[in-house]
């Protein structure tokens, strides 16, 4: 079933079927080679909610418009040209059009905008879609790689179709995370459809937009994975005690009366990666470090072992075993020096260099994971830690996927998770993971409102995501926000219907210091979280102080 637009900005778009219908022969250009769209209609599905201040024709050209097809170019490579259709956020858009009749299509042309200042974007890709009767359409063209090394360009692009096809509807659909700027779409073909060869349908369009949120199936089997940030510092390294309220839920006397989290990614703190918003050139020493807190002796890894070993044996369950998830660091280009590998200094301006880093890294956690033979601990994946997608790096995609491919040889996963809108978000798919979980980035705010956390319900739903719940602190107001989450992923349906990775600041954490307080507040932040995970959470449980949204 085709997906239908859920946004009010565009008139609502719905997939009919129609009887067959030919153009007549007596048409006077009926064997005349044109553009097929010169003119046309269209109709506009906006994929994902696109929220304030962007449902505003500063934002995003209404479909009333007919500025994609009035034959007007672009004369200046500046958004202030008066020929650009304006597409900004939502997820993606798909431009719809009906021709009247049946006609060979051979080629698709499409002029799109990059101007760096402005944040004006180039699509990730560009796919082409047809079909004979509104409904089975078959994808027959992708761009993919659109590039520009200019502050400015009107970048224009082609797909040929050999052979020639028979459609009557085309749709044309990109992902739009910032913003999307085209002045013309067009089609090249005749009236004449003898000769092109049918449409085969495929499933295109419901492999990009499941519709369904990603399960623990597809997270290495864990429904509940804590981000178990460590690495720091100043801070001492994870203990038995830090891990045992989060295996195990908990009494006021510190036994288990039922399990908990089921899976923990391994993590360092953000200023071990990160200057402020600058990665930081790490060099092979300080990887090896961070592998070895990670393995401390009867800390960490060691820690979370000796954890689950005891709510095993509080709970009689002799079988009881978590998933573990380790992350993978990047290979920032400005290191020259990292270090050697199999006898040679790694350069990461050069791509084998970095892929080598990260075979090494994947590996050596791999090796250091088996040897210490843990009877409790599964490692299921490896997360890729950036939160964006940098495509200015114009080597990462080739790292994207030597790192998935190589992981996935494995029998194993690799996870990420963008925040609200980060780069890429919209095209976890097509880079590589095997899962994203997106972030809805509402804990840490109080002026954003509950609606976020329902924006970024759909749109993880649509993409195939899970969701990322998060706790902000553990200020009155932050247990109230977790509640929201907790209450939204009721009401929407993530609570049962989807696997989740919980952010709780670094460890031990929101979630610890909750379990331990005597105050009745922060303490019911942690009882929430149970009664979450084990799906029972009611769909009216929002914060009391705020007013329930609508879904």
């Amino acid at each position: 079933m085709e997906l239908q637009s859920t946004n009010r900005y565009y008139a609502p778009y719905t997939y009919k079927k129609v009887p067959e219908k030919l153009f007549t022969r007596n048409e006077p250009d009926y064997r005349q080679e044109k553009n097929l769209l010169s003119g046309k209609k269209y109709s506009i599905v906006c994929y994902g909610a696109l929220e304030a201040p962007f449902d505003d024709p500063q934002y995003n050209t209404p479909d009333t418009d007919t500025r994609l097809t009035d034959g007007v170019y672009a004369e200046r490579a500046t958004m202030n040209d008066p020929a650009w259709a304006r597409f900004s956020r939502g997820v993606a858009r798909s431009i719809l059009f009906d021709l009247g009749g049946i006609a060979a299509v051979k080629e698709f042309r499409i002029r799109c905008l990059w101007e760096k200042q402005t944040a004006v974007r180039l699509p990730n890709n560009i796919s082409f879609d047809v079909s004979e009767n509104g409904v089975d359409f078959e994808n027959v063209a992708l761009l993919d790689g659109l590039r520009s090394d200019r502050e400015a360009e009107i970048v224009s692009s082609l797909a040929r179709l050999e052979p020639a096809v028979r459609a009557r509807f085309l749709r044309v659909t990109f992902c739009c995370p910032v913003h999307i700027y085209i002045d013309q779409i067009e089609a090249i073909g005749k009236k004449d459809a003898t000769g092109a060869r049918p449409v085969v349908p495929d499933k295109h369009n419901e492999t990009i937009y499941p519709n369904k949120y990603c399960t623990a199936e597809q997270l290495g089997g864990a429904k509940d994975v804590l981000l178990a940030y460590f690495c720091h510092e100043q801070r001492q390294p994870l203990e038995v005690e830090h891990f045992l309220p989060y295996v195990g839920y908990l009494d006021e006397n510190g036994k288990a009366t039922d399990t908990l989290f089921d899976g923990y990614l391994f993590l360092p703190f953000v200023a071990f990666l990160y200057e402020g918003y600058k990665k930081r050139p790490l060099d092979k020493a300080k990887w090896q470090y961070y592998m070895d807190q990670q393995f401390l002796p009867g800390k960490n890894l060691d820690a979370l072992e000796l954890a689950v070993a005891q709510v095993q044996k509080d709970l009689g369950l002799p079988e009881l075993k978590v998933k573990v998830f380790f992350s993978i660091l990047y290979p920032v280009v400005e290191q020259h020096a990292f270090g050697e590998i199999d006898g040679k200094m790694r350069d990461f301006a050069v791509l084998e260099d970095r892929l080598a880093a990260l075979k090494w890294l994947i590996d050596e956690q791999e090796t250091r994971f088996r040897e210490k033979k843990y009877e409790h601990l599964e490692l299921s994946g490896y997360y890729w830690f950036t939160e964006e997608i940098d495509y200015n790096d114009e080597q990462l995609l080739a790292m994207l996927r030597f790192t998935t491919d190589y992981i996935r040889e494995k029998n194993m996963i690799t996870t990420w998770i963008p925040y609200y809108l980060a780069s890429g978000y919209n095209d976890w798919r097509r880079l590589g993971f095997d899962m994203a979980c997106y972030q809805p980035n509402y804990a840490f705010r109080q002026d954003i409102p509950e609606q976020r956390l329902f924006d970024a319900a759909e749109t993880a739903k649509l993409l195939g995501m899970c969701i990322e719940l998060e706790v902000g602190g553990t200020e009155r107001w932050n247990v109230g926000h977790t509640r929201n989450y907790y209450a939204a992923g009721a009401k929407t349906g993530y609570m049962k219907e989807a696997a989740h990775m919980y952010y709780q600041e670094g460890m031990p954490g929101a979630f610890y210091k909750a379990y331990h307080s005597a105050d009745p507040v922060l303490h019911s932040m942690y009882d929430d979280t149970y009664r979450f995970i084990k799906g029972t959470y009611p769909a009216d449980g929002f914060d009391q102080e705020d007013e329930t949204p609508q879904a």
